[in-house]
C-alpha cells in the first residue's frame, strides 16, 4: 500500500470493556495533562513577525504544554517500572545475590519465567493501550511513551543474565532509580552517584542551545516538508532497492534526517539530564556527536550514537550470547534486537488515533501504517558492515588514513557506510507528520505568506 495516498483501515484495542467512569478518567488526564488535543496540531500563534526578501515570516515559542506532556510521560513511565522493578527485584535478582556463587549462578525457570514470560510482555503491550486510554496523539509524546517501556524490558533481560550495571543490584531502591529513567544514571558503592549544581547548570545550558540549534534547523527543513527532494522509494519494504542507494537526492535527504536525529536525540537528552540532575542524579550522555566525530563503524555504533540504546543493548543482548559465541556472532545479534525493537518502537509511534476521522480509517501523513521490515534491514546492513570492519580494520590502508586525514573526514567516510541506506530507517518518520508534532517543542521560524 502506498501510504501517501490510501486510506488504510486499522484495527484498535478493543477498550470497550473499560468502565465509563474509567473512560472518563483516562480521557480527563489526556487532555488537561498529556494535552492530547492541544498537541495534536500546531495552533501556536507568532509572537514575532518580520519581513525577509519580500516574504512575511514569524518566530514560534515553544510550547509549554509539550514539555509538560512529556515530563508527565516519563513520571507514568516511572511508576510503571517501580512495579515492576520490585517483581524483578523479588524473583530475578535476589535469587541470583543469595547464590553462594553468583559467578556460576544459572538463571533459573521461574526468573525465566517472570522475566521474559511476565515483563518483557507487559512492557510490549503497555504502550498501545496507554495511548489509547489516555487519547494521545502527538507522535513524538507517543515514542516517549514507548521508550520508558523499552528500557525496562532490556534491563530485566540484563538483569536475568547477570549483567546489569556495578552496584545496581545492590539495594532494591537502585534498581529503582535504574529503571525509572530512559537515560541510564551512574552509582557507585554509596548508590546512586548525587549530582551537583555544576552538573544542574551544564545540562540547562546544553539543552537550551541544542534547543535553538533545533529549532534553527528545524526552521529550514520545515520549508521544504523535512524532504530536500522528493522521495523516490516507495514505503514499503518490497519497495527497497539499492539502486536509489546511491542517488543524490536521497543521499542528500538521508544526510539531512540523520543529522535531525542526532539533534533531537541529543536535544531530548539534556532535557531528562537536566530534570534528573535537579532530583539529584548523574546521568551518562546519550549522544556524543557521531556524525562528525567517530574514528570507525565501531566506534560510532559503541562508543557515540545513543548510549542509553547501546548500553542495554550491549548488556541485555551482546554480552549474554558472547558467553557461548563468538564475538560477531554476539554483535549480529544485538543489531538484530536493534532492528526488532526499532520495528516495535516505529508500531507505537504511528499507532494510528482511534479516531482518526470520522469513518475510523487511518488516512496519510497523520495516520500511517508503516513499512515493516525496512528498520530491521538497516541494521542488517550496519551488522554486516561492522563484520567487516572486525575483519579488514588492521589493513594499512585503515591506518594510513587515520593517520592522515582530519577526524570531520574520518567520521564523515564512517558515516557514508551506513548513508546511502539510512532511508530504510528514517523515512517512515518523514512521511508522517512526526516531525511537525515534534516542531511543537522549540522555537521555529515559518512562513505566514504561503
Amino acid at each position: 500500500q502506498n501510504g501517501n495516498n490510501l486510506s488504510i483501515k486499522q484495527t484498535q484495542p478493543n477498550m470497550s470493556s473499560s468502565s465509563p467512569v474509567m473512560q472518563s478518567i483516562g480521557r480527563w488526564i489526556g487532555n488537561n495533562i498529556l494535552f492530547s488535543e492541544a498537541l495534536a496540531s500546531d495552533q501556536r500563534l507568532p509572537c514575532i513577525t518580520f519581513s525577509i526578501a519580500g516574504g512575511r515570516y514569524g518566530l514560534l515559542a515553544p510550547s509549554l504544554q509539550f514539555w509538560l506532556a512529556l515530563g508527565t510521560c516519563l513520571m507514568l513511565g516511572a511508576m510503571y517500572s517501580t512495579i515492576l522493578s520490585c517483581i524483578m527485584y523479588k524473583f530475578i535478582i535476589l535469587p541470583r545475590k543469595k547464590h553462594p556463587d553468583a559467578a556460576k549462578y544459572h538463571s533459573t525457570t521461574t526468573s525465566l519465567l517472570i522475566g521474559f514470560g511476565f515483563i518483557v510482555p507487559l512492557c510490549a503491550i503497555y504502550p498501545y493501550y496507554g495511548i489509547h486510554f489516555f487519547l494521545i496523539k502527538n507522535k513524538v509524546i507517543k515514542f516517549l511513551f514507548g521508550i520508558a517501556s523499552l528500557t525496562t524490558a532490556f534491563r530485566c533481560s540484563e538483569a536475568i543474565f547477570g549483567f546489569l550495571p556495578t552496584h545496581v543490584d545492590d539495594s532494591l531502591w537502585n534498581v529503582i532509580v535504574y529503571n525509572a529513567f530512559p537515560v541510564e544514571c551512574k552509582f557507585d558503592k554509596q548508590g546512586a552517584i548525587k549530582s551537583t549544581w555544576a552538573n544542574v547548570g551544564y545540562y540547562i545550558r546544553n539543552f537550551v542551545v541544542t534547543l535553538c540549534v533545533l529549532g534553527m534547523y528545524c526552521s529550514l527543513l520545515v520549508l521544504f516538508d523535512y524532504k530536500l527532494y522528493p522521495t523516490e522509494e516507495g514505503p514499503e519494504l518490497r519497495d527497497v532497492s539499492l539502486y536509489n542507494a546511491l542517488n543524490w537526492h536521497q543521499l542528500a535527504n538521508n544526510f539531512s534526517i540523520a543529522i535531525l536525529f542526532q539533534i533531537y536525540l541529543t536535544t531530548f537528552s539534556y532535557a531528562i539530564n537536566a530534570v534528573t540532575s535537579l532530583l539529584g542524579l548523574v546521568q551518562i550522555p546519550m549522544m556524543l556527536n557521531p556524525i562528525f566525530e567517530s574514528t570507525s563503524l565501531s566506534d560510532f555504533w559503541g562508543r557515540r550514537w545513543n548510549l542509553v540504546v547501546h548500553g542495554f543493548l550491549k548488556r541485555g543482548v551482546y554480552k549474554p550470547v558472547r558467553t557461548k559465541y563468538s564475538r560477531l556472532a554476539a554483535a549480529t545479534a544485538a543489531f538484530l534486537a536493534s532492528g526488532f525493537f526499532h520495528e516495535w518502537l516505529l508500531s507505537v509511534t504511528l499507532y494510528p488515533d482511534y479516531d482518526s476521522d470520522s469513518i475510523g480509517e487511518c488516512t496519510p501523513p497523520s495516520c500511517f501504517r508503516p513499512g515493516y521490515g525496512r528498520n530491521t534491514l538497516f541494521f542488517v546492513w550496519n551488522a554486516a558492515l561492522i563484520g567487516i570492519e572486525y575483519a579488514v580494520s588492521g589493513a594499512a590502508v585503515f591506518k594510513l588514513l587515520k593517520a592522515h586525514l582530519p577526524l570531520t573526514a574520518i567520521s564523515l567516510l564512517v558515516t557514508s557506510t551506513a548513508l546511502p541506506v539510512a532511508h530504510w530507517f528514517t523515512n517512515d518518520y518523514v512521511r508522517t507528520d512526526f516531525f511537525h508534532d515534534g516542531q511543537l517543542g522549540w522555537p521555529i521560524i515559518i512562513r505566514l505568506d504561503e
